[in-house]
């Protein structure tokens, strides 16, 4: 851990300065999280995977997922779950209608209509919620854990995520792997996209190993698993590249921590609607006096230096057409519990950029339910790791160091790079 600390790059805060905010914020957000508005996601976890023919399907029983009965669901957000503050349908309708004779009318709906998309980028491809096959489900009952999905179709997913999707840095006209050091070859946009998925691996890696299935006298539990998180970050077992995989964590927390912030006025704004007036209002209040105490962070993230100069165009549009396809890579993984929260963590992280790299002012952004949701319980899973990561160093720092692990029990392979990490 002697690596985790100072500036947090390509950032402009110090990871004490992040440990100190998390300290306040963790448990008001893990408790925010578990409230109605943003307890039940609805989301299409049938949608074919457009890369590969053969996705298969996990058949392991802690890959499965509970759906919610209709009853379970509250009234408001069975009737009213895809709220946004987008274009009215009946703009939409009008500029849907076919006319050779462009009026001005039609003209300039057509140039709100501009306005709006370039006022809300979206960085995943947006959700069929309203699909026949879209189904909620309880996110405190199926929660993020081990689940022993891995192999080749784990490897795959990162293999395409990491090999296809995220940049890759050259010297002397060649492209070179991955690495904390080889990444500064390349445009600061660039690194903030290797950044966040890094960080965002490192958190899904972390979730498993904390809670790891665990046998004990009384039977199975899901518990922290030491030598697991050891495994998949010491220097050891990760070519030198774990502690900076866990800097990166800290990166895309302050990231989301930055877009959440920036939001603070249209969440003073947002109805966050069940159907339960007072828990509605309990939860608004909530939202904002969480949001508030982030702001106590100085200096996170600035998103104002990104995507500037003349190639700012060709580098904002290659960064989105990567991104959206790893929000589609998420309809590949053959795991149920794994597709869910990888959906919602992608979803949460894209609508974070939608956040910060919209034009326009943040209490003008339109934003569906869904990606309100995913935000927040993204976010409160980055802040999970970051709580996961103390109690693992704790735990070393009190228990016997367990060493590196085995060469036969790596995981990295070095398939197609260090990045692997094995499995979901």
């Amino acid at each position: 851990f002697k690596h985790l600390r100072g500036q947090v790059d390509d950032c402009y805060c110090k990871v004490e300065d992040v440990d100190n905010t998390h300290s306040v914020s963790f448990e008001p957000l893990s408790k925010l999280v578990q409230r109605n508005y943003f307890r039940y996601y609805k989301v299409n976890l049938d949608k074919p995977c457009i890369f590969w023919k053969e996705r298969g399907e996990c058949t392991r029983s802690t890959c499965a997922l509970k759906t919610c009965t209709q009853a379970e669901v509250p009234v408001g957000l069975a009737d009213n779950n895809n709220k946004s503050s987008g274009p009215t349908c009946e703009e939409e309708q009008e500029l849907s209608k076919i006319n050779n004779v462009i009026s001005d009318d039609r003209i300039a709906a057509l140039q709100k209509l501009e306005k709006h998309e370039a006022d809300n980028i979206n960085f995943c491809v947006q959700e069929d919620e309203d699909s026949e096959k879209a189904e909620f489900y309880d996110l405190l009952q199926n929660p993020e854990r081990y689940t022993g999905y891995s192999g080749e179709p784990a490897r795959r997913i990162w293999r395409s995520i990491y090999e296809e999707n995220c940049f890759k840095p050259k010297k002397d006209s060649l492209f070179i792997d991955l690495t904390h050091k080889s990444i500064n070859y390349m445009c600061k946009e660039k690194r903030v996209f290797f950044r966040v998925v890094s960080g965002l691996h490192s958190s899904i890696s972390i979730h498993l190993a904390a809670k790891y299935p665990v046998q004990d006298f009384f039977g199975q539990k899901w518990g922290p698993n030491l030598a697991e998180f050891s495994r998949r970050f010491l220097p050891e077992s990760t070519n030198g590249e774990g502690p900076h995989w866990l800097k990166n964590l800290y990166f895309v927390y302050l990231v989301e921590m930055r877009a959440i912030t920036k939001a603070l006025p249209l969440w003073k704004s947002w109805d966050f609607y069940t159907g339960n007036p007072e828990e509605d209002t309990k939860t608004k209040e909530d939202v904002v006096d969480i949001v508030e105490s982030l702001l106590s962070c100085p200096d996170t993230f600035d998103e104002a230096q990104l995507f500037k100069g003349p190639a700012a165009g060709e580098i904002l549009n290659d960064f989105l057409v990567h991104f959206r396809n790893i929000s589609q890579i998420m309809d590949c993984v053959t795991c149920d519990k794994c597709r869910l929260w990888g959906k919602i963590q992608i979803r949460g992280l894209g609508t974070a950029l939608k956040i910060l790299f919209s034009g326009g002012k943040p209490e003008n952004l339109a934003l569906e339910r869904g990606e309100v949701v995913t935000l927040f319980n993204a976010f409160n899973q980055l802040s999970h790791s970051l709580h996961y990561v103390k109690q693992f160093k704790d735990q070393m720092d009190y228990s016997e160091y367990p060493g590196p692990p085995e060469e036969s029990d790596r995981k990295q392979d070095n398939i197609f790079s260090t990045f692997s990490r094995g499995e979901l």
